[in-house]
C-alpha cells in the first residue's frame, strides 16, 4: 500500500487513491466530509480512492479532483496524478516481434510457416496485377478492380468530409452566436455546435478569458464550474442550476 506524509510526497510504489484514503483516514476525516469540502459525491470520492476513473468524464477532470483532494489533505497532488495517469494510460503490452524474439524456437517455426504464404501472396498479387492491366487496357477510365482512396481518407478525416453531387446536401449555416467565458479558477470547458462537432476544448488558467463562436444550439460542459462566469447573447448564464458534482452541463439555444 502506498504511504503518504503531511509533506506530501508518496513514500512508497502504489495507486493514488491509498495514498488519499490512507491520509484522510489518518487525519480522521470521513467520507462525508470530503465529498461535502470538495463537492463532490461520496461515490466518487470513492471511486478516487479505488483509482476506479470509469465514471469521469476524462483525464482532465480526474486531474483536476485529485489536484483538490491532495490540497485538502495537505499533500503534493503532482506524484498523485503522475500515479493516476498509470492507471489512465498503462504501458502498451510487448509487441509481437519483440514477444518472439524471446524465444528462438517460435520464431523458427513462424519463420518456416511464413515462406510459404509469402510466396503464394506474391503470386497471387502478379496474377491480379495481370488482370487489371488487361481489364483496362485502351480504356482510360478506372476498372473496378482498382481499390478506391478517396472515401478511406475521408472516414480518416469526418470533420473533412464534403458530400458528393447527388448526397443529401447539408444545412445552410444558420445564424452564429458568441459565447464568452472569464475564468477565474481553472477549468476545463468543451463547447459542441448544432451538429455535433468539438469547436472548443482545453484546460484554461485561472485569470483568462475565452470568447467562443459557432452555430447554435451548442453543448457545454464546464468543469470546476464555480469559477467561471459565462455569457451568452449577451446575457449572463447561471452555470449553478446546472451544475452537480462542480460539473456543469447545459445546452444553449
Amino acid at each position: 500500500m502506498s504511504k503518504a506524509s503531511t509533506n506530501g510526497q508518496l513514500s512508497a510504489p502504489g495507486g493514488a487513491g491509498a495514498a488519499l484514503l490512507m491520509e484522510r483516514r489518518r487525519q480522521g476525516l470521513s467520507l462525508g466530509d470530503v465529498s461535502r469540502q470538495l463537492k463532490l459525491t461520496v461515490r466518487q470520492v470513492e471511486a478516487l480512492e479505488r483509482d476506479d476513473y470509469s465514471g469521469f468524464t476524462g483525464p482532465v477532470f480526474v486531474h483536476g479532483f485529485i489536484r483538490n483532494y491532495a490540497k485538502r489533505l495537505n499533500l503534493d497532488p503532482d506524484p498523485l496524478i503522475r500515479a493516476a495517469d498509470q492507471t489512465l494510460h498503462p504501458p502498451a503490452p510487448a509487441s509481437e516481434p519483440e514477444a518472439a524474439a524471446a524465444s528462438p524456437l517460435v520464431v523458427r517455426r513462424r519463420t518456416i510457416g511464413l515462406v510459404p504464404a509469402a510466396s503464394a501472396g506474391a503470386a497471387v498479387a502478379v496474377v491480379v496485377a495481370v488482370a487489371v492491366l488487361v481489364g483496362n487496357r485502351g480504356s482510360s477510365k478506372p476498372g473496378p478492380e482498382q481499390p478506391v482512396i478517396a472515401p478511406v481518407e475521408q472516414a480518416a478525416r469526418p470533420n473533412e468530409y464534403v458530400p458528393a453531387a447527388g448526397n443529401a446536401v447539408a444545412a445552410e449555416p444558420g445564424e452564429r452566436a458568441t459565447l464568452r467565458l472569464v475564468f477565474d479558477q481553472e477549468s476545463w470547458v468543451e463547447i459542441k455546435d448544432r451538429n455535433g462537432n468539438t469547436i472548443f476544448g482545453q484546460l484554461n488558467p485561472a485569470g483568462s478569458r475565452r470568447s467562443v463562436s459557432g452555430e447554435p444550439p451548442f453543448n457545454v460542459v464546464v468543469g470546476n464550474a464555480a469559477g467561471v462566469r459565462l455569457t451568452y447573447k449577451d446575457e449572463t448564464v447561471d452555470l449553478s442550476a446546472h451544475t452537480r458534482a462542480d460539473v456543469a452541463r447545459l445546452t444553449l439555444e
